[in-house]
């Protein structure tokens, strides 16, 4: 008994000892929070570093159990190559759930660390600590993915314990030794992967020698490093250990001589997106990697290559896994390969090549095969002797079905163009019992979802999107069992969609059937079997009635129900399910009714979208917890009342943050609660705001887009929009505003459109306009009270592609200098990128091709025209807008201007619009105009115009005659065709000398032209009889290519005329 007392005594002991000795050291704790004091942490990762806690319980720090030292930090963010962000595609988002700002040098506190990952963090720009150099016991360092920049510190040579070195993918890391003298000293080192990091074209010599000295190598990854080169020959080569080399996405041009085809160790290999001597057909150089199990050469141009390619790989490389081919260039297989020897060959990847796959037996016989890729191959071959593309359909052949261990096929964006059912016999057998992962989108798909996909029983995904499927959703797709996503979207599938096909789908996840014209016919009291992530029908027929069987999806993180056809009130159930979760709701474009709760708060909402209904009553007190929040759209409905204010919380992307409540009822003043929000776009046009703008937006920093338009705001434009320096559209048009533009709008610089139509402003444009809004690509003040000049400083404005000046009360010439509008002299075949001049889903009104359209995001870009209509400008019209060759509406009508038209106006061939009616214009129509081809509106009413009408292209299709009355024309369309008293007038005389001359010398120099021509070629030809012989080969050849082609053509359209009889 004494002695079990004892034993109990000394076990106690011992516990309480290794207590106390794994309690976390202070000045290793103290060393931790100031590390936390010094990040910036939106997600609130190191909450559990609490002052007064044992740090070895934090998260991400590992302890020595018997001394307490910490020995890692394992602070790895979410992975941006493997996050998966529903409804999300802005790579951004992943920096709220990362750390950043700035690693305190406390850290070197942690004298006996050995473990370092800071990897897939942001911290934006900041240099690579150099104190990491001083962990003299680190063997493991992670600083991937993390925005550092600069160069890799020198002392990074004294980590001489490391075994693991990842600085991979950062922003803008380089090597600034030349030498890599720190890489060599690092002999310690296993792996090393510095994929992103720039070693420079001149360096890559003496960074294989470096590598050459790590004995201990086994993995080097050098992908996307800006090599040129590397070397043909290294003395005594020690990678007897390098199993894994990444040297893709360079721009190394490979030769069979190279070292790196002499590393007999390499298991896996990379040399995609590189260059390939084309010259080196025999692949010898794989008889030296026999253990090779891996090798990608994507991007690299196989085309006069690729058949040996195979054959060498299939008796060279005996326990080949993975070969990855995708773009290669590739336009043909063997169609045979003799003893076929890829029994380890487990994934295949030949996407995005040129392969006509109809015939190659072998490729669908390897039966090891896990993964086949095929996808995205281009079958569009030219017809011989004609050049034109003619579609090949691709074959399934049914040996695939005998592929037992393929788990994963994609076949997607090939040119299939059958029926599904067709495709059974290539379905059949034991492929159907293995296959996992089906992609059959955009390959021409047509008829019914057939019965036999219902015996694919192991499937997990299948895509059959975008594709021209119709009938029904069969309900063999009940056997699937497994399926976790399914995707239907984009076809013409209809009908009723029954509980059925849903009964044993336990486990989906993604359920995607936007864009057919199926209808839910779902029982009120159906519980689905699933509970799913993902869920889009957008355009198929749920309504009147919102679907009961909702509410049991409390795992729903994106809803996409647009264009529903619902029109009854929101069930009170559904804002309980989706303020929780939800990332995405779409309910825009249906005719919901009723009010929406008062207040509403969502946790996690990216995307909030309930446009184009019919909610009324008064808009909801929003409090988004959520800080990712992208999008709030409440915009045409019917909601009226003050705008209440929407509580942000924190929200992370406050530079995209757009909130639209245009197009409803909504009154009082613009809020100046607004000032305060951090919101990169606000769209509250065509409401009923009135008052004037609250002068309070000195604070606004993240503000890009405003648009208030079509409301009755009145008052100046507040001097604190100065302080907007990110501003790039502010929309103020069709209001009640008033006074001179502020001086202070120039510091708006970034300012891309400045739309102040329809509004009370007085005084002159100010020439700081084109001194300073130098972005500026639409400026419209037409309808306004500005005085005085056109400034010719606007002519500076290089991007300008929309002037509308008209309706004013503008005086004096015109600016020649705007014919230096860049924007305005490009062909649009030659025009460049242009950004957004307005929000996404916003529409700009503009009076071109002579009416009022509208235009959305993508369609104004293209546009380019000049009004200054209705107003006082006097003297010419500038001969120099005949450069302006890109614009396509010109409008000068209801001013003063004198002179001639000029002939240069002529050269203006995008022109669809001109009107130069009620001016003093004298002179006739320039003959010139006629080269006008795209001319649509053509107006020159009320001038002094004399003379006849010209009468070639455009001009024979203006038969409104009021477009040339108040002048003394004739011509087509008026009564006068240009005779008086029987005979031809003075003006017609002249005229028709112009043209008939202008013939007459035509003829001439056409006659003489084909004399001489002809002359030239056939007296050659009659003196010298070596030419005359190859002149009628030639001749002979040619019509032989004729007679073929016709007669070929012939042939197939009488077996394409049979086929149809049959």
């Amino acid at each position: 008994m004494l002695l079990l007392l004892l034993l109990v005594i000394l076990v106690l002991a011992e516990l309480i000892s290794r207590s106390s000795c794994t309690a976390c050291i202070e000045s290793e704790r103290m060393a931790l929070l100031d590390f936390k004091k010094h990040v910036q942490d939106p997600n609130n990762k190191l909450s559990s570093w609490v002052m007064g806690q044992d740090c070895c319980s934090w998260e991400g720090v590992h302890c020595d159990n018997l001394t307490g030292n910490i020995l890692a930090l394992k602070l790895r963010g979410p992975d941006p190559r493997s996050y998966v962000s529903y409804y999300l595609d802005d790579s951004d988002y992943l920096h709220y759930l990362q750390l950043g700002g700035e690693i305190s040098p406390s850290l070197l506190q942690l004298q006996h660390l050995n473990y370092l990952d800071l990897s897939c963090n942001f911290f934006d720009g900041t240099s690579i600590p150099s104190f990491i150099s001083q962990f003299k016991e680190l063997r493991y360092l992670n600083l991937s993915y993390s925005g550092f920049h600069g160069s890799i510190p020198a002392g990074f040579g004294n980590l001489s314990s490391l075994h693991t070195l990842d600085l991979s993918y950062n922003d803008g890391v380089y090597v600034d030794d030349p030498d890599h003298q720190w890489l060599s000293h690092l002999s310690s080192l296993q792996h090393l992967v510095v994929s992103g990091v720039i070693f420079g074209s001149n360096s890559s010599s003496s960074l294989f020698l470096a590598l050459n000295k790590l004995h201990s190598i086994k993995e080097i990854r050098l992908s996307e490093c800006e090599l040129q080169s590397i070397p043909l020959f290294i003395p005594h080569i020690n990678f007897s250990s390098l199993s894994i080399l990444d040297l893709s996405h360079n721009s190394i041009n490979f030769s069979v001589s190279s070292f790196v085809f002499k590393v007999k160790s390499l298991q896996y290999l990379d040399l995609s997106n590189n260059h390939f001597d084309s010259n080196e057909h025999d692949y010898q150089w794989l008889s030296h990697l026999a253990s090779l199990q891996h090798l990608d050469m994507s991007g690299v141009n196989l085309s006069s290559m690729s058949s040996n390619l195979f054959l060498a790989v299939n008796y060279k490389l005996p326990s080949i896994n993975e070969l990855h081919l995708s773009g290669c260039e590739i336009e043909k297989l063997p169609l045979s390969i003799p003893h076929l020897n890829f029994s380890s060959l487990s994934v295949l990847d030949l996407s995005s090549n040129h392969i006509n796959f109809s015939g190659i037996s072998w490729l669908f016989n390897i039966e090891s095969l896990q993964s086949l890729d095929i996808s995205h191959n281009d079958l569009h071959n030219p017809v011989p002797n004609k050049g034109q593309p003619i579609e090949i359909s691709i074959s399934i052949p049914e040996s695939m079905g005998s592929l037992c261990s393929l788990q994963t096929l994609d076949l997607s964006y090939l040119s299939i163009n059958k029926r599904l059912v067709e495709l059974e016999g290539g379905f059949s057998g034991c492929l159907k019992n293995s296959l996992t992962h089906l992609h059959l989108s955009s390959t021409e798909l047509k008829g019914d979802i057939p019965d036999w996909i219902g015996d694919i029983k192991n499937l997990k995904l299948l895509d059959l999107s975008h594709n021209s499927l119709s009938g029904s959703i069969p309900s063999s797709l009940a056997l699937l069992s497994f399926l976790e996503k399914l995707l239907l979207n984009d076809n013409q599938l209809s009908g009723a969609i029954s509980e059925e096909p849903f009964t044993h789908l336990g486990n989906l996840k993604t359920l995607d059937m936007s864009s057919n014209s199926l209808v839910f016919n779902a029982s009120a009291n159906w519980v689905p079997p699933f509970l799913l992530n993902v869920l889009k029908i957008r355009s198929c027929l749920v309504g009147p009635e919102f679907p009961m069987w909702l509410q049991t999806q409390h795992k729903l993180n994106v809803l996409d129900m647009s264009q529903n056809r619902i029109s009854s009130t929101v069930p009170d159930w559904f804002w309980n399910l989706t303020t929780s979760n939800l990332v995405g709701l779409n309910l825009s474009s249906n005719q919901i009714q009723g009010m929406i709760p008062k207040f509403l708060t969502f946790t996690h909402m990216a995307n909030l979208d309930l446009s184009s209904n019919l909610f009324s009553g008064p808009l909801p007190n929003l409090h988004m917890k959520s800080p990712i929040i992208l999008d709030i759209d409440l915009s045409n409905n019917s909601f009226s009342g003050p705008i209440p204010r929407i509580i942000l919380n924190n929200t992370f992307f406050s530079d995209f943050l757009r909130i639209s409540i245009s197009m409803n009822k909504l009154n009082g003043s613009v809020p100046e609660w607004l000032c305060q929000m951090k919101v990169g776009g606000i769209d509250f046009s065509k409401n009923h705001l009135s008052g004037e703008l609250p002068d309070c937006w000195s604070n606004s920093t993240t503000l890009s887009n405003i648009n208030l338009a079509y409301n009755y705001i009145s008052g100046a434009i507040p001097g604190s929009i100065s302080h907007l320096s990110k501003l790039k559209i502010l929309l103020l048009n069709h209001n009640k505003m008033s006074g001179e533009l502020p001086d202070s709008l120039k510091n708006c610089s970034q300012l891309v459109t400045l739309d102040l139509r329809r509004n009370n402003f007085t005084g002159s444009i100010p020439a700081w306009i084109g001194e300073h809004l130098s972005y500026l690509m639409v400026l419209m003040l037409k309808w306004n009270a500005f005085v005085n000049h056109i400034p010719q400083e606007i002519s500076q404005l290089k991007d300008l592609q929309i002037l509308d000046l008209s309706n004013n009360n503008l005086s004096g010439p015109i600016p020649k200098s705007l014919s230096n509008l860049t924007a305005m002299q490009m062909l649009p075949e030659n025009a460049c990128w242009r950004p957004h001049v307005i929000q996404y889903k916003e529409t700009l009104s503009l009076s071109f091709r002579g009416r009022n359209d509208e235009y959305n995001e993508d369609r104004i870009g293209y546009i380019n025209y000049i009004d200054f209509s209705n107003n006082e400008l006097s003297g010419n019209i500038p001969e120099e807008f005949g450069s302006l060759y890109g614009l396509q509406s010109l409008n000068l009508s209801g001013n003063s201007l004198e002179g001639e038209i000029p002939d240069k106006l002529g050269r203006m061939q995008q022109l669809e619009l001109l009107d130069l009616s009620r001016n003093k214009l004298s002179g006739s129509i320039p003959a010139t105009l006629s080269n006008l081809t795209f001319l649509e509106h053509f107006n020159v009413s009320y001038n002094n115009l004399s003379g006849r009408i010209p009468s070639r292209n455009q001009f024979n299709t203006f038969n409104d005659s009021s477009i040339y009355i108040g002048n003394h024309l004739c011509g087509y369309p008026l009564s006068d065709n240009c005779t008086k008293d029987g005979g031809i007038t003075n003006e017609e005389l002249n005229d028709g000398k112009y043209e008939d001359d202008g013939m007459v010398w035509v003829y001439i120099g056409s006659l003489s032209g084909f004399a001489v021509g002809f002359w030239t070629v056939f007296g050659v030809l009659a003196f010298k009889k070596n030419w005359r012989h190859v002149y009628f080969n030639c001749m002979d050849n040619m019509y032989d290519k004729v007679y073929i082609y016709v007669a070929v053509s012939f042939a197939r359209i009488r077996i394409k005329m049979m086929l149809a009889n049959n």
